[in-house]
Parts: C-alpha cells; structure tokens; sequence
C-alpha cells in the first residue's frame, strides 16, 4: 500500500529568496542593502568584495562579516551563525566567490581532477556535487530573508551561421555561478550599469518578469517580502532544533519532529548545535533521537499523551526512532506547534495555560479531530515539562474535552 497522498495545498509564509545580478559597478552592493532595509529585521552581510560593503556603513545599518575565501563550507558555517544570531535579512555579497572564487567549487573540483583523478573532471565534480547541494540546502533554509548577489560576465555561444560557416556569438550575459541558480529563488532582478533593474524572474505577481525598476530598493524589498510572508506561520529551522534539544523530548517525539522538519524542507538545514558546532538539522535529530532510545527516555505523565495508553519501557525500547504521524490539518498542526515552541520567559506559565484553555475550546467546538488534538496536547505538556512547571489540573480530563 502507498504511502503517498495527494492533499488540499496550504499556502505558507516565506522568507523572502531574491537574487540581484549584474556586471562589475552596477549597484549590486548597494541596491542589495537597499532592498535589505525594506524587508526589515537586523540586516547582516556576507562581504567577499574585501570589505566594500563597509563603505556603506554611515549610509545603512547593518552587521558586517568580511570572508577572504570563497570556501563553501565557511558560508555554511556563517548561514548557522547568522541564525542563530536572528538576523532576519542576509546579504551573501557575493555569491560568485563561492564558485569561482579562490576556494570555491570551480576551484576544488580543478583541485581534484589535478592531483585526485589524473586529470578526470567528471570524477571531479561526482565528488563536490554533494558540498554543492549542501551548500544550496543551507541558503534555502535560511530562517530569514537571504539576497545573493552574482556578477555578471559576458556569454558566447557557438553558432550556425550559414553557407556551411559557424562563428563566435554574444548571447548577452550570464551569471558567474551554476546554470539555473535561482532555480528555486523566489525573485530576480538584473541590473545594468544606470543602476535600473529589470525583473527575469518573480513569484510576486505585483512585480511580473520584464517589469522595468528604475532604482530597485526599500519599496521593491518590502514589497517582496510582504507578498510572499502573506500565509500560515511555520517552525523554522531554529524553533525545530530547540525543540530537538529539549531533554524531555522522546524518541517517538524526535520521530514526529523529524517528520516535520522534511515536509517543511529543513532537514539540512545549518544549525548551531549544543556545542556551538554546525550541524545539518537532519543529524541533529537523527543523533538526539538515538539518544532519547539510548536513555529509554518516557512521558513523566501518562496524561501527556492523551487518548493513547502510557508506553512501557520494553515498547520504547522496542519502537522505530521515529514514529509514522500524520497530521489531519498540516496547517493547524504548525500553527499550535510553533505556538507552543516559542513559550518561555516569564509569562511562560500563564502562556501556556492560555494556549491549553484555546486548544481545548477548539476540540469542544469541533474544529480539530482527536488525532491532531492528541498530538498538540502531547507538545504543550512535553514543552511545559522542558520549563520546569507543574502540569495543569485540566490535564487528567483533557482527552475527554
């Protein structure tokens, strides 16, 4: 029988994916920190250029990142950093140093064929093609909004030119990275050398591809990001990893938190991890949840899972890392979960007795089945537990709300 499932679609909030692109000195540095201001939140950048960003400091507010090396794993590296750090707009300027930079992927595939495969390119890049994929997996799951820029250089192309001749022709310009890198971006804009920009590719219908910007900057980066923010909240790369972490937190939990992590595109996410280290966030479950079984870790309260029987340490001995759960409403189910991750301070208590009455007022009214309830009850208690508080006395009759 097959696992798959067609469903109703959900449209979620997104950080915002944009790639600005153009030639040597046509603003990219600058139309990028623009843009960046619009969209909000504290802006970092990644500065490959030998620091030039910095000479826009009295102009723009923005934390700043020098990198010498175009060494993918580094921009891995400061992809985890900068999330942790809650930047909420990353600028990666540019990100030609990380392929044709010195110790890009160009340059360690040319590494490899030379003093690894006598010479064998393909060999070469079987090899990099998974830095490569890491690297890209790392940029997209960026927990806010990310703007690369790519220089431009000129593209030529062989050519029939007929009577039995071919010659050399110019097919404008290109971008110094891999074909189709903005594949999965959400928005391009090309500039020229006057600083205008022309939008070749969007998924914001107020900005159609060809549309013609003037000065691209605060107003398209705000539009941007508000178009594609507009939908249902999800748990980041961070609010998963923090719930990994939580030492309440069973193998079967880790399972269900792994489940989700994949359908939300996360799993190789970079992450800091209890050691401060960078780690995709995949492992990281992966490694807790091994954990959890090796320490045979259980509910403190049979109440936490209600409408299911207690498990008994030969079952979650005996249990799969991660158990099979399937939510009946994707949408309510992150809803409540990243309601109940982002709890803590000191309103903790009062938050999450607010969220226990809405939860159980929801499965009186009827609008959430018992599964998912079960499930989200589960979350809150296991997040109560992880803050050191007493379990609510609601919690004995909750299943039967």
């Amino acid at each position: 029988m097959s696992n798959l499932a067609f469903e109703a679609p959900v449209r979620v909030a997104l950080k915002s994916r944009v790639v600005i692109q153009g030639p040597s000195g046509s603003g990219l540095t600058w139309t990028s920190l623009r843009m960046a201001q619009g969209m909000g939140g504290t802006v970092g950048v990644v500065d490959t250029n030998r620091g030039s960003a910095a000479l826009y400091a009295e102009h723009f507010d923005f934390v700043h990142l020098p990198m010498n090396s175009g060494k993918p794993e580094l921009l891995i590296e400061a992809l985890a950093v900068a999330a942790e750090q809650r930047i909420g707009v990353l600028v990666v300027d540019s990100g030609t140093a990380f392929w044709s930079g010195r110790g890009g992927l160009m340059s360690q595939v040319d590494h490899l064929t030379l003093n690894k495969y006598n010479g064998n390119n393909n060999k070469a890049w079987i090899e990099t093609r998974g830095l490569e994929q890491n690297l890209f997996d790392a940029l997209l799951s960026f927990p806010g909004h990310l703007i690369v820029t790519l220089r431009t250089r000129a593209d030529y192309q062989l050519q029939d030119l007929g009577e039995g001749r071919m010659g050399v022709v110019k097919y404008g310009t290109k971008p110094e990275q891999r074909d189709n890198f903005d594949a999965d971006f959400h928005f391009t804009v090309t500039l020229d050398m006057a600083h205008a920009g022309t939008v070749t590719k969007s998924r914001v219908l107020d900005v159609p591809v060809g549309a013609a910007i003037e000065e691209p900057g605060e107003d398209l980066g705000k539009l941007v990001a508000s178009r594609l923010g507009d939908g249902v909240e999800m748990p980041d790369a961070l609010d998963i990893r923090d719930q990994a972490l939580d030492p309440a937190m069973t193998d079967d939990d880790l399972r269900e938190l792994h489940r989700l992590a994949a359908k939300s595109n996360l799993l190789r996410a970079a992450v800091l991890n209890e050691h401060e280290e960078v780690e995709a966030l995949g492992a990281l479950i992966v490694r807790e949840g091994e954990q959890a079984k090796k320490e045979n870790r259980r509910r403190t309260s049979p109440a936490a899972n209600p409408g299911q029987p207690a498990q008994s340490a030969g079952d979650a001995q005996d249990s799969p890392l991660m158990p099979e759960y399937v939510p009946d409403d994707k949408a309510f189910v992150a809803q409540w979960a990243h309601a109940i991750a982002v709890i803590g301070g000191e309103d903790a208590e009062q938050d999450l007795n607010t969220v226990d009455a809405n939860l159980r007022q929801e499965k009186a009214d009827g609008a959430v089945s018992q599964h998912d309830y079960a499930h989200v009850y589960r979350l809150l208690e296991q997040r109560r537990a992880s803050l050191g508080l007493q379990y609510a006395q609601s919690n004995a009759t909750a299943s039967t709300a």
